[in-house]
This record gives C-alpha cells, structure tokens and sequence, in this order.
C-alpha cells in the first residue's frame, strides 16, 4: 500500500546544520523556529482555536536523513547509549528510519497574519532548518503527559552540562547581533551546555590531559556550529566550553 503525503510547509530555524542541533525539543528553551505554510495550507481558518494551546506538536520530515535507495539499518548506535550499543530503530529517535519522519513538542509563542496567511513562531525547537513539515496536532496535557511511563534506556538528563563561558571577542560580537537576534547569548548557552559533542568522544567529561592550556581547555581542537548567519567557534575539554568568537559565513 502506496501512501503519499504533501508538507504543508516549511520550518525555518537557527540550525543550519545537523551538528549542534539539541537532540530532544525544549532542552534549549529559546531556540527559534518559524512555519511558513504552503499556499494551499495557509488559510487563516486552518489554525483558528491554535492559538489557545502552549505547546504543539510538528510531524516532520527528516529530509537530510534519507539514504540512497531508501535503505534503512534495523539497528541503531542512540546517543544516549555512548553510540557504541545498538537497539532496534524502533526503540530509538533516530533519524534513519524505514520513514524518515519525526515528531517535536514545541512551545508556540505566537501565530502572526501576514498578507501571505498565518506564520507560526516557536521556541525550543531541535529541528533543522528548511524542514518540511507534515501536519500540526496541539499538545494537550491530561493525556499526552503520562506520569507513570517508563524510560528505558534514557532516563532524563543527569547534571553534567557544560559549564558554558565566552571570550571578550565572542561576548561584544554577541552583544552586537542582540539588537538584531534577541535572546542570542542565552541560545548559545543553551545550545552548548547540553554538549554537542558526540557521545562517543572520549572527551567529553573526561579528566584533563596534556595538552590542554591553563584553564583546561584543549589548546588544539576548535569545534564549528552553524546557527544564524554564522559560525560559533568554540573549544572544549571535560565539562568545560568556551566561546571564541562568531565568524561570519
């Protein structure tokens, strides 16, 4: 049985690449995004009583997760699990799905009319930016969130985030961009205090070892997260991150 779905539009947020992206909704609580509707969905009457709900789901599409010839692996490396135990696909979130399709819960801040039809702006999205989205469900809390559920294998975040600081550069480049993205130094907080780093890395919350300069930070390796218009360079070592500077892209 052959099923077909149309998006009906697209999700515009501060993740222009995968790397960086939280790995559940909410957990950077101000990240951006924005639905634009396609023309044929964009009819205000589409979302009228949305605007009573806090929360929403989007059912998306994983457009940069499709494999040549739609091949998909039966079993998994989840992040939670270090990404070297496996599980079935269908115990995991993984993007690489026989369907490639996902599900956020996000908060709705507003829903804006324009000449074009209704806009819905959002915040503590982990989506990538230009992704299609399938269809809108409000979250509705007697029955969506369910006290008694087990968790598995991922119990809910221990309290080893990051300790996030900044270079002067990086604190008068942020301090410039605020007047343009608002709440920009604590997005990038949020984004780094979770650790984008992979799982996997044996740095991540490791001792400090030798090459590391006099405040433990790893003196060779820079890492690279594309949000907005620019390249947040950052370095790292143990629980420890420091923003250097934003480069334009």
């Amino acid at each position: 049985m052959a099923v077909h779905l149309d998006p009906i539009g697209v999700l515009h947020t501060c993740f222009k690449e995968k790397f960086g992206i939280p790995r559940q909704p909410n957990l950077a609580v101000e990240a951006p995004g924005r639905l634009d509707f396609f023309p044929e969905f964009a009819r205000p009457e589409a979302v009228r009583g949305l605007e009573q709900f806090s929360h929403i789901w989007l059912i998306f599409i994983f457009h940069k997760a499709v494999k040549k010839g739609g091949k998909w692996s039966a079993m998994v490396r989840p992040p939670r699990l270090g990404g070297n135990k496996k599980v079935g696909v269908f115990a995991s979130r993984s993007p690489f799905r026989p369907n490639p399709i996902g599900m956020s819960c996000i908060r709705l801040e507003a829903i804006e009319s324009t000449p074009k039809g209704p806009v819905l702006h959002l915040t503590g999205v982990d989506i990538l930016d230009q992704t299609p989205v399938l269809d809108i469900k409000p979250y509705l809390p007697y029955s969506d969130r369910l006290d008694t559920a087990r968790d598995g294998f991922a119990p809910a975040p221990d309290n080893k985030t990051c300790q996030v600081s900044f270079s002067d550069t990086a604190a008068t480049q942020i301090q410039e961009r605020e007047k343009a993205i608002p709440n920009l130094f604590s997005i990038i907080t949020q984004v780094l205090e979770n650790d984008p780093r992979p799982a996997y890395s044996n740095a991540r919350f490791s001792s400090i070892k030798e090459e590391t300069r006099t405040d433990g930070l790893n003196k060779d390796r820079v890492y690279g997260i594309r949000l907005f218009d620019f390249d947040l360079k950052w370095q790292a070592a143990g629980n420890k991150i420091r923003v250097l500077c934003l480069d334009p892209v």
